[in-house]
Formats: structure tokens, sequence, C-alpha cells
């Protein structure tokens, strides 16, 4: 009987853990649950409308210059990028020339870490513009075509039952 107990205990303790992180995130179990979420996420989302609508400026005119203008980085951005790498560069320069005149293993330590900063931050900058082309490539804004109404479009939602 004890033996048992202690084997209900570890199950419980190898399967309740799992369990409450579903419920508590409020991520569905069940998989048509799942897709009828993400399927009513995609519904939200016509194409007949807009996200940008200003004051008096047709959506057609305006959607495209706020897509395009969000995609490009600011100069105040790329200045800020470009001071960023000029210090990791300059810290990197500086550390390697004192490894060589001094050395030690202090200073070795110092030009690494610099050198492993640099170099994740270079990283990060390829991502970011590989990023932003793939997205230029690929997402164009939603604007309405000319003659169609600017309203979302009400749909008929077909069951298997009709």
């Amino acid at each position: 009987m004890l033996v048992l107990l202690i084997l209900a205990v570890v199950w419980a303790a190898v399967l309740l853990p799992p369990f409450v992180r579903n419920r508590r995130d409020g991520r569905p179990d069940n998989s048509v649950v799942s897709f009828r979420a993400q399927l009513s996420t995609l519904e939200r989302a016509t194409p007949g409308t807009s996200l940008y609508v200003g004051e008096g400026t047709p959506e057609s005119d305006l959607a495209p210059r706020v897509a395009s203008a969000a995609r490009r980085p600011s100069n105040a951005q790329k200045r800020r990028r470009r001071e960023i790498l000029m210090g990791l560069a300059g810290a990197t320069g500086f550390f390697f020339l004192l490894l060589i005149a001094v050395g030690g293993a202090f200073v070795t330590m110092m030009f690494l870490a610099s050198a492993a900063g640099l170099a994740a931050y270079v990283y990060a900058l390829r991502q970011i513009h590989v990023r932003s082309m793939e997205r230029a490539a690929k997402v164009r804004p939603l604007v309405p075509r000319h003659g169609q109404p600017t309203s979302p479009a009400v749909g008929v939602v077909r069951t298997a039952a009709n």
C-alpha cells in the first residue's frame, strides 16, 4: 500500500506541473480549440480595412507612407548604432594594443570581452538588417482598392451542418 502511495505521489509530481502551467498560461491542450482561436484572430484582420486612419487623409495615401516610415530606422537610431559600433571597435583596438604592450590575464580577459561584445553587436546589426530586408520584400500594407468600402467586410461562416 505504501508503495502505491509513493508511486501516485511521483506520478502527480511528474504530470501536474505541465498541466498547471498550460492552464495558467491559457494555452489550450486541444488542437481544435487552438485552431479556432487562431482562426478568429485571422477573421478580425480583414483586408478591407487599414490600421492607419488619419484626420482628413485618405487611407490609400496614408498607409504606404506610415508603413515605409516604420521600416526604415531614423537618423537618431543610425547615429546611435554607429556610435556604439565605433565605441566597441575602439575598446577592442585599445585592449588589443594594451595586450601587445603589457600583456597579463586581466588585459587578455578585457580584450576577449570587448571582442565578444563587438562580434555580438555586429551579429545583432546583421540580424536587424536581414529582418528589415525580408519585411520590405514580403510585407506590404493592406489598403482598400478604389471603389471598395472602407468598412469591415461581413462574412458568412460556413459549417459542416449548412
